[in-house]
Order: structure tokens, then sequence, then C-alpha cells
């Protein structure tokens, strides 16, 4: 199941926005926080339709909700140029508000894959975007979390925030792991992170439809109509998250830019503010870099927390570590089995290849295919972060 975000200009809009494959358009404003809004879509299958349930909300106030127009198609794959229309009495508005508007669509249950397709239309800057997700019967995804009332759109929820589950009737039982998964390593290693065979489960609970829960463990939680299930819904419980603002927090991610012996000594700082600022100045020699290299390296951690949590938190995940050093790609592409990456500026040149490899505990999971050359061109970045040169 994926998403992507289309931006196309509004010239021809409404034959372009019909005549573009979706494969064939550059993606790399969905990964851009500078977005005027984000459109979150939850897709959860049921024994006889989908379920899109979505959440349209704009960054900034001083824009109107009336200035947007949302349209939906169904699409045979990502190859084909026009979809056949959803019409608008078929979309349940659930809420709409001057910054925000949440609703539901269901879509009949198909034996083959269909893409769902969103336009969004803005007249007054001339602009319109695409966003779509693949409708794969395989799909494992049959329930999803409630909070206060909406569905999350996250793959995480924060500590002793009140969720519950819906989607349907059957109760359930949630698995608990409370493994500490490793960070992603370099682009150029020829291993990958060791990461067990089989995860074992810490505890396990019943959770009845439409009872509110709160988790006050951080780890990863696992629902399922029983523990042999195939399908289920994956999500983490996090703390101090995605931004990480507490110094104990922001040791683990300094693992991309730091020397063993300094990242020893971040970790044995434990909280310690004096001992960890000691370090960061070690690294870049003075003051002004540290704070430099601080606020915009864990600005690029928020973001690929929010990005890309999956089993894992989003900065140690492949795609995370890719963008917390290189930044945002100048191209995205996306592909049935994998996503593609380019860095095109003058100064950085390199295309990184993310191979689509799916779980229960995330269907989208991307993996990044490790090469020999990229070790030059990681090292010079890394020295770039230490001496705070963006």
């Amino acid at each position: 199941m994926r998403y992507v975000l289309v931006v196309l200009l509004f010239f021809g809009l409404g034959a372009l926005a019909r005549a573009q494959a979706l494969r064939d358009v550059n993606y790399n404003f969905l990964y851009d926080p500078t977005e005027p809004f984000t459109l979150n879509i939850k897709i959860v299958r049921s024994g006889s339709a989908w379920t899109a349930l979505y959440n349209f909300t704009l960054r900034d106030s001083a824009q109107r909700m009336d200035q947007y127009h949302i349209t939906w198609d169904l699409r045979p794959s990502i190859d084909e140029k026009q979809g056949t229309a959803i019409e608008q009495s078929a979309v349940k508005k659930t809420v709409s508000s001057g910054v925000q508007q949440d609703g539901e669509i269901s879509i009949p249950l198909s034996a083959s894959q269909q893409v769902l397709s969103v336009r969004v239309l803005n007249n007054a800057v001339k602009r319109a975007w695409m966003m779509y997700r693949i409708l794969d019967p395989n799909y494992p995804v049959n329930t999803y979390l409630m909070s206060n009332g909406k569905p999350v759109g996250t793959n995480y929820v924060k500590i002793n925030t009140g969720v519950t589950l819906a989607g349907d009737s059957d109760n359930k039982v949630i698995s608990y792991y409370e493994d500490d998964f490793p960070a992603a390593v370099p682009a150029f290693s020829e291993g990958m992170a060791k990461v067990a065979r089989s995860m074992e489960v810490d505890s396990t609970f019943a959770l009845s439809a439409n009872q509110e829960i709160s988790f006050s463990k951080p780890g990863l939680y696992l629902v399922q109509k029983d523990t042999s299930s195939a399908e289920g819904l994956a999500f983490r419980v996090q703390d101090d998250y995605p931004r990480l603002a507490r110094v104990e927090s922001l040791a683990d991610p300094l693992i991309y830019i730091c020397t063993k012996q300094e990242f020893e000594k971040i970790k044995a700082a434990k909280g310690d503010k004096k001992a960890f600022d000691r370090v960061i100045l070690s690294v870049t020699g003075n003051t002004e870099r540290a704070k430099n290299l601080m606020r915009n390296y864990f600005k690029r951690v928020e973001w690929a927390n929010a990005y890309f949590t999956s089993y894992k938190e989003g900065w140690k995940t492949d795609r995370g570590m890719i963008y917390i050093l290189f930044g945002l790609p100048e191209e995205v592409y996306k592909f049935s089995d994998r996503e593609v990456w380019n860095y095109k500026s003058a100064s950085l040149k390199a295309t990184f290849n993310f191979v689509k490899s799916s779980t229960l505990f995330d269907p989208d999971n991307y993996v990044l295919i490790r090469e020999k050359k990229f070790q030059e061109t990681w090292y010079e970045k890394v020295d770039l972060w230490r001496n705070a040169r963006f």
C-alpha cells in the first residue's frame, strides 16, 4: 500500500491531471515539509469493501479551505493516465472546519489490484496535487485506531494517549514487542544491520472493539484477531516524538555522524546536558557550529520520524537515514516494487534505490540497495555535517 503526492502545473490542468501516468511523475514533494497542506489517507480492508479514511489539514490558518477542491478516482494501475471518477455523493465528509476536513470513502473489493487516486486543486495559486494509494487484495490491514473521535493517520501514537480499535466488531489480541531495533547501517556497508530472525512477544492482552486503551510502554504493538492470523495492524508507541526534545533522546540518532568513541561518550552522558554538550563541541569545534548542527540535524530527524516511522522509529529506517544525511531529493520516483531517489545538485549527484520488502509489521517497508560506490560520498557528507556546513 502506498501513497504519493504530485504537484502539477495549472496550465491545461483538467487534461494534464487526468492524462499523467502516476508512475512517471516526480514525487519529491511527498517528503517536503513546506507543502501548504497535509493529506493523510488510511486504508482498511474489510470482508466486502475498502474504506479510505482521510484527513486534509492546511498548515497555514491564513489559507482558506474553499480554495481547495478535492476529487477522487479509481484506476486499474499506476500506468493508466485516466481513471473512473468517484462521485462526490459517495464521499462522506465527517468533519469540516476552517483548516481541516475529514471524510471516508467506501470502495467495493476487487479480486484485482486497484489504485485510488485523489486530486487537490487550488485555483488561487494555480497548482494541483495528486495522491494515490494502491488497493492490494493481499493488504493485511483490517482495522485502525481512533483517537478523540478521529482515525489516527500516523504509524505511531504517543504514550498514554487514549485510543480505540475500529473497523469491525471482533475482539482483538494485542502483542507487545519491546525490541530495540537497530539503526540503519551506512549506504556503502556490505552487511545489513542485524535483526533477530524472529521476535519474541513480551506480552499479549485482549481488547474489545471500541474499548478505549492507552499504552504506557514504548515499543511495537501488533493488533490481530488471534496470534496466528496473517492480518493485523502494527504501530509504534513513542514518547518525546516525532520531535526529540529531551537530552537522553538525542544520543541515538547521532550515530550516523559520530565516531565510535564519540558515540560511546554521548551515550554515557545519559541525559547530562553538560556532558552531552562537551562531546558535541568536540565534534564541531565551536559553540556556533554546535548550535547549527543540532538545530538542522534534529529538524531532519523530526521529519524522518514523521514520514518514515515503521516497525521501528523513522530515523532508524533506510529512507530516514538517507533523508537525514542528504536531505530532500530533487527527484523521487515510485514503482510497484521500488522507490528511487535522485540527488542532482552541483554538490551532490547520487541515486539511491529502495526495494519494497513488505511484512505483516509494515506492508510499506523499503530496504536500501547498498553499494560500495557510496563510500566517498557518504564520508564527504558526514564531514560537512560535523563542520555544520549544510
